[in-house]
């Protein structure tokens, strides 16, 4: 419990950042040199790539995905994965960092909903740390070859908690995992990475 309201408090610690704004790496992100924009940002298709959109005035301003690090809408952090460069949205942080799609989070975002479905990406996603790869949350048995089999090998303290998760699409169980996993390392039950 500790952990979460920590986490709570440390996302909400963000929240002395703008609000809005756009990070073209992390580096501008730790050092809140971000370009701070007054909308709402969005992330849709453009010719066949992801582009991140804000209204600048009257204009309506497209980034690659590709080019972006990451932006904070509304005071939550988003992340740009690397691999298919989709958004996701920082849900949890501790000894290991939880992310959610970012489409179903902006569109929660912008039109005021507890839920919502996204056509691109996958449900959720986890990574070591803030800056570091972000992985989809799907740890197949024998893999060692997609982005998620690659983090299972490189970090070996995270192998209890990643069998749980396994294949599952459960985004209610897969959070519940991780909770449960960053309070057991709080708790000195499990050892971190």
């Amino acid at each position: 419990m500790r952990t979460l309201i920590a986490t709570l408090l440390s996302l909400s610690a963000v929240g002395i950042m703008a609000q809005n704004a756009l990070y073209q790496s992390y580096e501008e992100y730790a050092e809140h040199r971000g370009q701070e924009v007054k909308g709402l940002f969005n992330v849709e298709p453009h010719f066949g790539r992801f582009v991140v959109t804000y209204r600048e005035g009257e204009a309506l301003v497209r980034v690659p995905t590709r080019k972006v690090w990451g932006f904070m809408n509304r005071g939550a952090l988003y992340r740009i994965e690397q691999h298919g460069f989709l958004p996701v949205r920082l849900m949890a942080q501790g000894p290991i960092y939880y992310w959610e799609n970012g489409f179903a989070h902006l569109h929660m975002q912008h039109d005021s909903l507890e839920a919502a479905t996204f056509g691109y990406g996958l449900p959720s996603y986890l990574s070591h740390d803030l800056h570091g790869e972000i992985v989809p949350a799907v740890f197949k048995p024998g893999d060692n070859r997609t982005p998620s089999g690659k983090f299972r090998q490189e970090w070996p303290a995270y192998a209890t908690l990643l069998e749980r998760i396994g294949e599952n699409a459960d985004m209610d169980r897969i959070r519940q995992e991780v909770v449960d996993y960053i309070v057991a390392v709080e708790e000195g039950r499990v050892q971190g990475p």
